[in-house]
């Protein structure tokens, strides 16, 4: 938690505290509690509750409140962090040709995970990611929608609701079936690549 936190977060329970807006007590009637506090003789029914019990209670729970607030808050405070953005790779042309898939070659990818598409809009395709291999993704990419196209190494054509295995570096989202749709025979490959 870092500093500008726990000083929103001690705004909050400052806004909370019930005793804020009470004005303070006078001279006079604080001397008059402190008197009646040392002075009283009688003492109170057993299970009968007391001014005191009372401020204990009600302190108490002003404590658990804080407890419980310094917990939650800072995770309800924290803006949820922005999408990874991701380019596909542009396609070699008619001359283009693929090397095979192994892990060695996934393996240097800076960026590998699996993600399943949510959303497609306006040709911009939001993924959730499931699972991460290496790097450092957000929970959501974001990536141009790829056109269809028949030449070997085009960009992937996403499809909603599909999950992918996705290797990137640089920004640029692998081609040339590096980056697929997720199947058993890829998951071994990006397993055997990222091992652990």
């Amino acid at each position: 938690m870092t500093d500008h936190d726990q000083d929103d977060l001690r705004r909050l329970i400052r806004r909370a505290d019930p005793s804020a807006s009470l004005a303070p007590l006078r001279d006079d009637e604080l001397t008059r509690l402190t008197e009646d506090t040392m002075t009283r003789t009688d003492p109170a029914p057993v299970g009968a509750r007391t001014p005191r019990r009372d401020w204990l209670l009600a302190g108490g729970g002003i404590l658990v409140a804080a407890a419980a607030a310094a917990f939650v808050l800072p995770m309800a405070l924290t803006p949820p962090a922005a999408p990874t953005q991701l380019e596909l790779a542009p396609d070699g042309g008619l001359s283009a040709s693929c090397a095979q898939i192994t892990p060695e070659i996934i393996g240097q990818a800076e960026d590998a995970f699996r993600a399943t598409v949510t959303s497609i809009e306006d040709g911009v395709v939001t993924l959730t990611v499931d699972d991460r291999f290496a790097g450092d993704i957000a929970d959501t990419v974001e990536v141009a929608q790829g056109e269809d196209s028949v030449i070997d190494g085009a960009p992937i054509v996403f499809e909603d609701g599909t999950t992918y295995l996705i290797a990137a570096t640089d920004g640029v989202i692998a081609t040339c079936g590096f980056s697929n749709v997720d199947s058993p025979e890829l998951d071994a490959i990006y397993r055997e690549a990222f091992p652990g």
